[in-house]
């Protein structure tokens, strides 16, 4: 292995460590703050219904982005939106991707008018990605074409989550993601992703297990 290609595994190594340790918190939305525009709207955009989300948005949203979010499919997204991935992703994955564009376009909203950007907003949308992903896979009747579903959800949602990283949780920059860039690097990602598929399957298939049990009362 030449020293390049070493460099590169320790940077991908050292960076799902960081994620790993800064986004385990990230299914958390952010807290709603009446003093941010955005902030209000990033929290409706998580833990409210799309009508609700889209009505919060800013005013001066669509002139400042040149869009006006929509709703789809009971998705607030912007319409433009898409999965912006070197690898082909499922079908399934669109509306979830543009609803993820819709997110960090409220970020780059924020930066734009001079807002201060929590890097927890980031990281929220980012986790719904990946929730929402993993969710599209489950309606997939074949229990191999479900699995390779979430392993393609596992791969996006750690790359997201890796160039997220490298930019500090703050506006979305357009950049290409770096673990793709070499062909190495993007093997060890998926590797990961496949074992962290792995780990997300068992905890899916634990909690429906505990949901089925008969209450024990006392």
């Amino acid at each position: 292995m030449s020293s390049n290609t070493s460099r590169k595994f320790a940077f991908l190594a050292g960076a799902i460590v960081a994620v790993t340790s800064t986004t385990g918190a990230a299914s958390k939305p952010p807290a709603a703050d009446s003093t941010s525009p955005v902030a209000v709207s990033l929290h409706a955009l998580i833990t409210e219904s799309p009508d609700t989300a889209v009505l919060s948005i800013p005013d001066d949203f669509t002139s400042v982005m040149g869009y006006r979010p929509r709703v789809q499919d009971d998705i607030a997204e912007n319409p433009r939106g898409d999965c912006s991935s070197p690898v082909p992703l499922p079908s399934e994955f669109d509306s979830a991707c543009k609803a993820h564009d819709l997110g960090y376009d409220l970020i780059r909203y924020a930066a734009a008018t001079g807002a201060t950007v929590d890097p927890e907003w980031r990281r929220s949308v980012d986790a719904q990605l990946e929730t929402r992903m993993h969710a599209a896979c489950v309606d997939r009747a074949d229990d191999g074409s479900r699995r390779v579903c979430d392993a393609a959800a596992s791969v996006a949602s750690t790359a997201v989550d890796v160039n997220s990283w490298r930019q500090s949780f703050g506006a979305p920059m357009a950049e290409p993601m770096l673990p793709f860039v070499s062909g190495s690097a993007g093997i060890a990602l998926i590797a990961l992703s496949v074992t962290a598929t792995g780990r997300y399957v068992h905890r899916r298939a634990l909690s429906a297990e505990l949901m089925s049990e008969p209450a024990v009362h006392a």
